[in-house]
C-alpha cells in the first residue's frame, strides 16, 4: 500500500477529520473557560542527601542510588495522608479562627448537614488534638468523620489538597520544590510553608522514636554478646588450667626439641655400641689366635679409653648447646674416626706382643662397655617413646585449644560490630542526621498563572487530528478489499482490462446516464466518468476480435447484470446489433430487469429447420434499437441439465451472421459450475470483480480457472470503484 493511496484515503475523509478537530478545540475551550485564576507559590528545601557539607561522625561516601531512594521516601512522606491531614487541620483552624479566612462558604454550602450538624468548638478541639499528637483524623469514628465532611466543604480534604499541591525533586539537585496552586495567593503561600513545617515536625518525631528503639535493641544485643564472649573466654581458660598448660604450642615445641636431642644421643650410643661390638669381636679373634700359638699384637688400651672419654665429653657439650655447633660436630666426627682406627690397630702386628691376661682383661672391659651401651640405648628409646606419646596428646590439646580460641575470636568480632552499631545509634539519637533546610519560603504571588487555554485547545485539536488520521489510515490498512486497480493487481494475476466507477442507479437509469439526461452538475461529473470508463470497456471488447462474450464472476452481487446491460446499451449507441442471452439460471435478474420472455429452456430446433425466423419468435425487443433479449425461467439446475437437444447455444455461430455481438451472463464460479459449462460456447470470457470484494482462497481458485482458459479469457473488470481510487 503506497503513500499516494494513503493520502487519497485521508483526503477522502478530510471533512470528518476537520469536523473532529473543530469539535475537540471547541470542547477544550468550553472546558477551560470556567476555570478560576490560580496563584502559584513555591517553597524549597534542601535535603543534604547529595552533599557532604555537614560535620560527619564517621567517613561516608555519597551513594547516588541510595540518595534517589531517600528523595522518593521524602516526597512520599510529604504526600502521605498523615502529613496532609496535619496541613488540613492547620488550614481549617486558620479559617475558623482568623478574621480573614482563605475560603468562605456559599449560602448553599452553609445549609448542608455537614455544616449545620457540627459545632466549631468540637472541630477546633479535634484538629488541635490531632496536631499535638501527630495523628490522622479517622473516618471510623463518628465524631471525626463529621470533621472530614466539614473539611470537604472547605475543600481542605486529602483529595482536594493533592490536586492543589505538587511535590517533586528539582532535577539533578539537592532541592525539593513544594508548589501550590490556589485561587487565593495568601492561601498558596500559607499552604507550602505550613506543609514544610508539619513535615519536619513529623519526620523528626518519627526519626527520634525509631532511634530510641534502635538504641534499646542494640543495647540488648551487646549485653547478650558480652555474656557469650565471657563464657567462651572462661571455657578456654578453664581448659588450659585443667590440662596444666598455658601455651600448648610452646610446650609441644619443647618436647620436640627433647626428642631431637635424645634421637641424636641414641644415634651416637648405637655407634658406640657398634664400636664396642667390633672391638669385642676383634679381642675374641686374638684369643683364638693365641690358642693356636700365634703371637698377638695391639695398641695401648689407654689411648682408646682416652678417645672415648673425649668423645663423651664433646657429645655432652654438643647436646647442652642445642646441637647447633657445627665445629663441635666436626670434632666429634674426627675423634670417632680416630677411635675406629685405634680399635682396628689393636689386632695389627705392628704393636707389641699382648698376653692372654691382657686380652682377657680387655675382653671383660669391652663386654661391660657393650652392656652399658645397650642399656643406654634402651633408656634413650624409652624416653623417646614417652615423649612421642606425650606429643600426640599435645596435638589433641592444641586442636581443642584452637577451636576454643576461634570461637572466642568470632564472639569478639560480633561483639565489636554490635558495639559499633550501638555507638552509631547513640550518635544518631544525640546528633540528628537530617539536614533539611527551607532554602526558599513561599510568598504570595502578585499575578495569577496563565490559563494556558490556547495551548490546551491546540493540544486537544492536534491530538484529535492525529487520532482521526491514524484511525482512518488503520482502517484503510486493515481493509483487505480490492478497492483500487493497484490493490487488484497485487491480489491476483488476472489481466485488468477496465475499471468502472460507482454509479447511483436509484435516481437515473443506465440509458439516462449514457445519454446525459440530467442537469445536476455533480451527477454530470460522475456520469461522464462512468460513460468514459464504459467506452474503454467497449473498446476492449470491440478490438478483441471476438463476437460471443460470457460475463461471469467469482461471487454473487458483483454487478454482472447491470454491467452487461450497460455494455449492451453502449454497443447499441455505436450502431451495433446486440443479442443478450440470460444463461444465469440460478438468478435470472437479467430476464426480470429487461422484461424478457423466458424462452431459453424451451427452445429446440433441429439443424435442418433452424433459421433466423425461429430466433425472432423467442426474442424480446425494446424501443431502444439494436438490443434483443432472450430470457430464462431460472431454477436449481445447470445448462447441461435443463437445455434440450438442439438448444439455442448450439446455433451461436449462425447467429453471428445476424448480430454484431452476443452477450451471455453466467452464474458465480465459486458456487456453481454453470459458467464453466457455458465457457465452451463463448469466444471470450469477461470476469467482473466488485471493489468491495475481499479475495479469499476460493476466489483465488476460481481465478486459476480463468487463467487456464488461455486466450479465451479477455480480462477482468473492476466494478463499483470510488472516484478517488480509480487512478490508484
Amino acid at each position: 500500500m503506497d503513500i499516494t493511496f494513503l493520502l487519497k484515503a485521508l483526503i477522502k475523509k478530510k471533512w470528518w477529520i476537520i469536523l473532529s478537530t473543530i469539535i475537540a478545540v471547541v470542547a477544550a475551550f468550553a472546558f477551560t473557560i470556567g476555570k478560576p485564576k490560580l496563584y502559584l507559590s513555591t517553597a524549597q528545601m534542601s535535603t543534604g542527601y547529595t552533599t557532604n557539607e555537614q560535620i560527619k561522625l564517621r567517613d561516608e561516601n555519597v551513594n547516588l542510588f541510595e540518595a534517589d531512594v531517600k528523595f522518593d521516601n521524602v516526597i512520599e512522606t510529604v504526600n502521605s495522608p498523615l502529613v496532609m491531614g496535619l496541613l488540613s487541620c492547620d488550614l481549617l483552624i486558620h479559617d475558623l479562627t482568623d478574621p480573614k479566612p482563605f475560603r468562605t462558604l456559599t449560602e448553599q454550602e452553609l445549609k448542608k448537614p455537614a455544616y449545620t450538624e457540627v459545632k466549631k468548638e468540637d472541630i477546633l478541639r479535634i484538629c488541635k488534638q490531632k496536631l499535638d499528637s501527630l495523628q490522622v483524623i479517622s473516618s471510623s469514628l463518628p465524631e471525626e468523620r463529621k470533621v472530614l465532611e466539614f473539611m470537604k466543604l472547605y475543600k481542605y480534604d486529602y483529595e482536594s489538597l493533592r490536586k492543589m499541591i505538587n511535590v517533586g525533586r528539582l532535577t539533578r539537585t539537592d532541592y525539593i520544590n513544594i508548589n501550590c496552586y490556589a485561587e487565593n495567593p495568601e492561601l498558596s503561600a500559607f499552604t507550602v510553608n505550613t506543609l514544610y513545617r508539619e513535615f519536619i515536625r513529623f519526620y523528626r518525631s518519627s526519626r527520634s522514636e525509631r532511634s530510641g528503639e534502635n538504641v534499646n535493641t542494640f543495647e540488648s544485643l551487646v549485653n547478650q554478646k558480652k555474656t557469650e564472649l565471657d563464657q567462651k573466654v572462661e571455657a578456654l581458660r578453664g581448659y588450659k588450667t585443667s590440662q596444666g598448660v598455658l601455651n600448648v604450642e610452646t610446650a609441644s615445641g619443647n618436647e620436640m626439641d627433647l626428642i631431637k636431642q635424645f634421637e641424636g644421643s641414641l644415634t651416637d650410643e648405637r655407634a658406640n655400641s657398634n664400636t664396642f661390638q667390633a672391638s669385642l669381636d676383634n679381642v675374641n679373634n686374638q684369643l683364638s689366635q693365641m690358642n693356636s700359638n700365634k703371637p698377638v699384637y695391639g695398641t695401648s688400651n689407654g689411648d682408646i679409653v682416652s678417645l672415648r672419654k673425649q668423645i663423651n665429653e664433646l657429645n655432652d657439650e654438643y647436646t647442652r648447646t642445642g646441637s647447633n655447633d657445627n665445629e663441635l660436630a666436626d670434632k666429634i666426627k674426627g675423634l670417632r674416626s680416630k677411635l675406629q682406627r685405634s680399635m682396628v690397630e689393636m689386632s695389627s702386628p705392628t704393636g707389641k706382643v699382648v698376653s692372654r691376661e691382657e686380652l682377657q682383661q680387655r675382653k671383660g672391659e669391652l663386654e661391660a662397655q657393650l652392656s652399658a651401651s645397650r642399656l643406654n640405648i634402651s633408656t634413650l628409646e624409652g624416653k623417646i617413646a614417652r615423649l612421642r606419646s606425650s606429643l600426640g596428646s599435645y596435638a589433641n590439646k592444641e586442636a581443642t585449644v584452637t577451636t576454643l580460641e576461634s570461637e572466642v575470636k568470632l564472639a569478639q568480632d560480633e561483639y565489636n560490630k554490635l558495639k559499633e552499631k550501638l555507638s552509631s545509634a547513640l550518635d544518631n539519637r544525640n546528633v540528628p542526621l537530617d539536614n533539611f533546610r527551607q532554602t526558599l519560603k513561599g510568598q504570595p504571588a502578585f499575578t495569577p498563572e496563565k490559563s494556558k487555554r490556547m495551548m490546551i485547545m491546540g493540544m486537544a485539536g492536534f491530538a484529535v487530528f492525529m487520532i482521526s488520521c491514524i484511525s482512518i489510515l488503520f482502517a484503510e490498512f486493515m481493509d483487505s478489499s480490492i478497492k483500487s486497480p493497484s490493490v487488484f493487481n497485487r491480489s491476483t494475476n488476472l489481466k485488468l482490462i477496465s475499471t468502472i466507477n460507482h454509479a447511483n442507479l436509484t435516481r437515473h437509469g443506465i440509458l439516462e446516464i449514457l445519454q446525459k439526461k440530467s442537469s445536476e452538475a455533480q451527477w454530470l461529473k460522475r456520469q461522464n466518468i462512468f460513460r468514459e470508463l464504459l467506452r474503454k470497456l467497449r473498446f476492449e471488447l470491440e478490438h478483441s476480435s471476438r463476437k460471443i462474450f460470457l460475463f461471469t464472476s467469482t461471487e454473487p452481487q458483483q454487478g454482472k447484470t447491470t454491467l452487461l446491460q450497460a455494455v449492451a446499451y453502449s454497443l447499441s449507441l455505436s450502431n451495433k446489433k446486440v443479442l443478450v442471452i440470460d444463461t444465469n439460471f440460478c438468478n435470472n435478474d437479467l430476464t426480470v430487469q429487461m422484461e424478457a420472455n423466458p424462452t431459453l429452456e424451451s427452445f429446440s430446433v433441429p439443424p435442418s429447420e433452424f433459421n433466423i425466423g425461429k430466433i425472432k419468435e423467442i426474442v424480446t425487443t425494446y424501443a431502444t434499437p439494436g438490443i434483443e433479449v432472450i430470457g430464462c425461467k431460472g431454477g436449481d439446475y445447470t445448462p447441461s441439465e435443463i437445455l434440450p437437444a438442439n438448444h439455442l447455444l448450439n446455433y451461436l455461430q449462425e447467429l453471428k451472421q445476424h448480430y454484431d455481438y452476443i452477450l451471455m451472463e453466467g452464474a458465480p464460479l465459486n458456487d456453481f459450475t454453470d459458467s464453466k459449462e457455458l465457457a465452451v460456447y463463448a469466444e471470450g470470457v469477461v470476469a467482473i470483480f466488485s471493489s468491495h470484494l475481499r479475495m479469499k482462497q476460493i476466489d483465488k481458485e476460481s481465478s486459476e480457472f480463468l487463467e487456464q482458459l488461455g486466450d479465451k479469457f479477455i480480462g477482468a473488470v473492476l466494478n463499483d470503484v470510488k472516484e478517488d481510487f480509480i487512478e490508484l
